[in-house]
């Protein structure tokens, strides 16, 4: 196999674009497997006279293009061709952009065996030294792996049927979790003439016979008659007619089954934890089973799935049957990308440089970088106070989609190029930052996740990894540390670092938006930051607006808008706006939806006199921290977490209550809410703009203590110290395994 990646752009203009043309059709000749990776692409809105689809599972568009219908065929099979995630890639970029778009691609593909330019030579020179690097490189294989012709077999099933079977692949080992799937299939499926297919090893009667035993104590007849057992060495075609694939492992048993059955593009329901995690880590590659971590009867580690975990998971990929085609396709780029045995060999480990004196500890922070979100905010404050400290070696892990490049972070935080990392080595602590969060173990010595979490408690599918596997659980208020205490985790293992701002800043300090200043003239404004979505209580604010004008009050509304068109898109609560900019008596309203820099937007908090809060739901709540180091008056849920920062002066707390919701999947215990008191928010509100001065007095006397005790500094300095920990703090994840009754009765 001489897998290729070609990174750049084949739709544009210039010399670029043209060479990776040329290699792309010498490729196919000389016996290459090449794949065109579509985050390079920019020319969406090309011109010419035929229109390209393309798409890989994950990105699908289209481009209008004069290129010739043979160069656009060779393009669409190598769009669609998966392959190894340690594979050569070679970058077209325009002079001007080469280095950066080297970085970008080393920076998506960090374990590629080599990332080379190919404008630098002929297609047939570019091709030799692609040939040697594989030759150099070698081969490995993944923990979890099958040969790349038996995923490919499996790759070539056709699309799944909606109404097909349900497929478990078991053995004569009660790990296998057979059981398990008899009992949420007749859950899940408890009407209808849908199947399950139990593919088990030649001789396995007495397993079928316990396993059809246990179907007719649950259904009777009827149950054991919707249950198909083929006794045979797994292949291909015991999926072909199937729905979706279902594996709530106890134990890991084979591991190129379950490469093989991702690779089959259908929606795979099974257990994720340490030892299948390899193979299920990716995120949108599976539909995840949570459990914990027990001791079998043969005294080793397993993972008891949760069994309603099992069944809502279920019942997920069979009654969205768009989201698991989605699901499966992913899955089956997936698999080649990363499982696949004999794949090029990546990089070699690096030695570890001499260093004069007592080496730094090293510190890497995985984060979404190359995006706009409050994730990549916070990771990007963060790194920029450890690197200023100087204290740890610090190094930057981009995790996907890349939504922006380069450039952006250069613009953000120039001094934090430099930093971003490929494939860190010698780690002491990674702290990885994201939804959904790393379910994989890094290289590293202590394994850090921030979790943030809204709703009271945690998805099943987060067990065992928040509350047994990783090492640490950062969160930043308390109302998170008490789900995350909730979901069984050891409160010596989780560690509260409350998030900072920059007072150089977030201060009074500075100019105020004069556009602002000019708008609202001599009313006071009321201001919200945030998604116009329910947790955040934006329909609680234009009912407030509503309330309280009605009582006489005269003032404007901003609202800074966030992830309206990313994290929200979709249900937003936009024509909610509309509606209320068109109401009798209501206030202005002015709706910022634009991305500001850092200094625009405190020149907003400075521009108002009063930030508007009423969130249902907050892991911290940023734009209220933000707004307190300003020294603007803030009126805001009580009993979430903001508790932590938004009490005492200059703070108006609105009353609120705990209410239950129902949310998709199966959770550690009801989800919940605050739900602010509505009436009283209104009043809250009128009475805040009558006694203003007062509140906003209050709340300048209150900034410089805001900006003293929650600073980035502080932050930086409790990763510091995570990171000079000689071991982690918490017992190898094996000693705090529960006991578990024999399997034998299983």
């Amino acid at each position: 196999m001489k897998p290729l990646r070609l990174y750049g752009d084949p739709f544009a203009s210039g010399s670029a674009a043209s060479a990776l043309r040329a290699v792309l059709e010498l490729s196919f000749r000389r016996g290459f497997r090449p794949s065109l990776c579509l985050s390079a692409i920019r020319a969406e809105k090309g011109t010419g006279q035929s229109v390209v689809e393309l798409g890989n599972g994950v990105r699908t568009f289209a481009v209008a293009t004069e290129l010739t219908p043979a160069q656009i065929e060779l393009l669409q099979r190598a769009a669609s061709t998966p392959i190894p995630a340690t594979a050569p890639v070679v970058v077209f970029a325009p002079r001007r952009f080469g280095d950066e778009m080297m970085s970008m691609a080393g920076l998506e593909w960090p374990r590629a065996c080599t990332v080379r330019n190919g404008t630098l030579d002929s297609a047939t020179a570019t091709l030799d030294r692609i040939e040697a690097e594989l030759r150099w490189a070698g081969t490995e294989d993944p923990a979890i792996a099958s040969d790349l012709a038996e995923l490919e077999a499996w790759a070539a099933l056709p699309e799944p049927p909606e109404d097909g079977p349900v497929l478990h692949v078991g053995a004569e080992d009660p790990a296998a979790g057979s059981d398990i799937a008899v009992r949420a299939f007749l859950a899940a499926c408890p009407d209808g003439d849908r199947m399950l297919r139990l593919v088990l090893p030649i001789g396995a009667e007495e397993t079928a016979a316990r396993l059809a035993a246990l179907a007719n104590e649950l259904g009777g007849l009827a149950a054991v008659a919707r249950l198909d057992f083929v006794l045979s060495p797994l292949d291909p075609m015991h999926a072909a007619g199937c729905s979706v694939i279902l594996q709530p492992l106890r134990r890991l048993f084979a591991g190129d089954v379950l490469a093989q059955l991702l690779a089959s593009g259908r929606p795979v329901v099974a257990t994720r934890y340490h030892a299948t995690a390899p193979a299920l880590g990716a995120p949108g590659t599976c539909i995840p089973v949570g459990g914990m971590l027990v001791t079998g009867d043969d005294g080793l580690p397993l993972c008891e799935p949760d069994l309603d975990n099992v069944i809502c998971g279920l019942q997920k990929a069979l009654g969205d049957a768009v989201a698991a085609r989605s699901i499966g396709l992913r899955a089956r780029s997936h698999a080649v990308a990363e499982l696949s045995a004999d794949r090029p060999a990546a990089p070699p480990r690096k030695l570890p440089a001499v260093a004069k004196g007592e080496a730094k500890p090293v510190v890497v922070l995985e984060a979404p970088f190359f995006e706009v979100s409050s994730s990549a905010e916070l990771s990007i404050e963060t790194a920029r106070a450890l690197l200023r400290r100087g204290e740890v070696d610090l190094r930057l892990v981009p995790t996907a989609p890349f939504v922006a490049d380069l450039d952006m972070l250069r613009q953000r935080a120039p001094e934090l190029c430099s930093s971003l990392a490929r494939d860190p080595k010698d780690v002491d602590l990674w702290l990885s930052t994201g939804w959904p969060p790393r379910s994989e173990r890094p290289d590293c010595r202590t394994f850090a996740l921030r979790i943030d979490w809204e709703y009271g408690a945690l998805p099943t599918e987060l067990v065992p990894l928040v509350a047994q596997e990783a090492d640490l659980v950062v969160v930043h208020s308390r109302h998170v540390e008490k789900t995350v205490v909730a979901a069984g985790c050891a409160p010596s293992r989780i560690v509260r670092i409350p998030h900072g701002v920059d007072a150089a800043l977030f201060s009074e300090q500075g100019a105020a938006d004069q556009e602002l200043l000019a708008w609202k003239g001599d009313l006071p404004l009321v201001l919200f930051v945030g998604g116009m979505v329910f947790r955040k209580g934006f329909d609680l604010l234009l009912r407030m607006a509503l309330d309280a004008a009605s009582r006489g009050a005269r003032f404007v509304l901003c609202a800074k808008t966030v992830g309206h068109a990313q994290h929200y898109a979709g249900y937003h609560m936009a024509d909610l706006a509309e509606r209320f900019c068109k109401a009798k008596g209501a206030p202005p309203m002015r709706i910022l939806n634009g991305d500001l820099t850092r200094e625009q937007l405190a020149g907003i908090y400075r521009a108002s006199d009063l930030l508007c809060h009423p969130y249902r739901g907050e892991g911290f709540g940023m734009p209220v921290l933000e707004a307190r180091a300003c020294g603007v008056p803030v009126l805001v849920t009580r009993g979430g977490s903001t508790d932590d920062f938004a009490t005492g002066e200059g703070t108006v707390g609105i009353p609120s209550v705990r209410r239950a919701i129902e949310l998709n999947g199966a959770h550690l215990g009801q989800p919940w809410v605050l739900e602010p008191n509505a009436g009283r928010a209104g009043e809250l509100l009128e009475q805040s703009l009558r006694t203003l001065p007062q509140l906003r007095a209050s709340a300048r006397q209150a900034a410089a203590s805001v900006q003293r005790t929650f600073s980035w500094d502080a932050a930086a300095i409790a990763i510091e110290r995570l990171a000079a920990a000689k071991a982690p703090l918490a017992a190898p994840v094996d000693v705090q395994l529960s006991q578990k009754p024999s399997l034998a009765a299983l």
